[in-house]
């Protein structure tokens, strides 16, 4: 059984994960500073947005990865060890989780100063409200080597992130007039009939069918198949080593957390009910591209 880290090596690595983030989105603005105009409201919101959405591909995919890793490495371990990091004997094992958990802790740190500082371009309360509750749900599981099974499905749970990033280039593209021959282009190697905002939409459509089916698979099914296993473990095996304010701390947010994708599973299932009759009127009637003041603004706004 390995030990937990100090506190002023937890502290130094905190550090050192919002320095990374935040190096890498510093470094995306200022790729993008020059090269992109700054014409109108649509051209100056993808500019001032484009390094954020940057940072988060990055931090999705290597969450995601580290997450599935996770999850298959411990689907068979015992009741304890799914309970608790340092029930583990695999060392490396233990450090790669550790060095995950602060990946995900400094990332939060880092997103929830920009979703304030962009506030409401990257989300709205929902949005502050779920970077608070897993603020607070990493920085404990960290600290306690707390349930890294059901961190795995959290981890998880970013797979679907990736595509509503390129649902938000997709539609951003779509709007500006510099960007709509990436659209055609995109269109035509697609093999598709139709082209410029009228592919866009399609195109928005077809990405937004993607992500609900993902976000569903691993915020509902596999998240929610999480939590029911750590309902399970938690009756087989006594977490004793977690004091209970932090054991019911946990328990309530990941709890929050699964409410939270249910909620947001509907606000999707709305947005894309929305482009498919956006679409099909495109198709039956041969009408201009409708404008998107007729979405939910919250089902369109980025969930890390």
């Amino acid at each position: 059984m390995t030990d937990a880290p100090s506190l002023a090596h937890s502290l130094g690595r905190v550090a050192l994960g919002v320095f990374i983030w935040e190096a890498m989105f510093r470094g995306a603005k200022k790729a993008f500073a020059d090269g992109l105009p700054e014409r109108d409201a649509k051209e100056r919101a993808y500019k001032k947005a484009l390094a954020s959405y940057a940072v988060s591909f990055v931090h999705a995919i290597f969450l995601a990865w580290a997450g599935w890793v996770i999850v298959f490495k411990l689907r068979n371990a015992s009741e304890a060890e799914r309970l608790s990091l340092y029930a583990n004997d695999d060392e490396r094992f233990v450090g790669f989780v550790e060095v995950v958990t602060i990946a995900f802790f400094s990332y939060v740190l880092y997103d929830l100063f920009h979703v304030v500082e962009q506030y409401p371009n990257l989300g709205g309360v929902d949005m502050l409200a779920h970077h608070a509750a897993f603020a607070t749900a990493s920085f404990l599981a960290y600290a306690y080597g707390a349930y890294p099974y059901m961190l795995g499905w959290l981890c998880t749970c970013e797979t679907s992130t990736p595509i509503l990033n390129v649902r938000f280039f997709v539609k951003s593209w779509r709007e500006m007039d510099y960007t709509l021959p990436y659209i055609s282009y995109i269109a035509e190697k697609l093999g598709m009939k139709t082209r410029g905002a009228v592919a866009g939409n399609w195109l928005e459509y077809y990405v937004s069918v993607a992500f609900f089916c993902v976000f569903v698979a691993v915020r509902l099914v596999g998240y929610g198949g999480a939590f029911i296993a750590l309902n399970f473990d938690l009756r087989s095996t006594e977490d004793n080593f977690l004091p209970y304010s932090v054991r019911a701390t946990l328990y309530t947010l990941v709890l929050m957390g699964l409410l939270l994708n249910v909620v947001w599973s509907y606000k999707i299932n709305g947005m894309v009910r929305h482009f498919r009759r956006k679409v099909l009127k495109q198709r039956d009637e041969g009408e201009a591209p409708i404008s998107d003041s007729e979405e939910d603004p919250g089902a369109t706004q980025k969930l890390s």
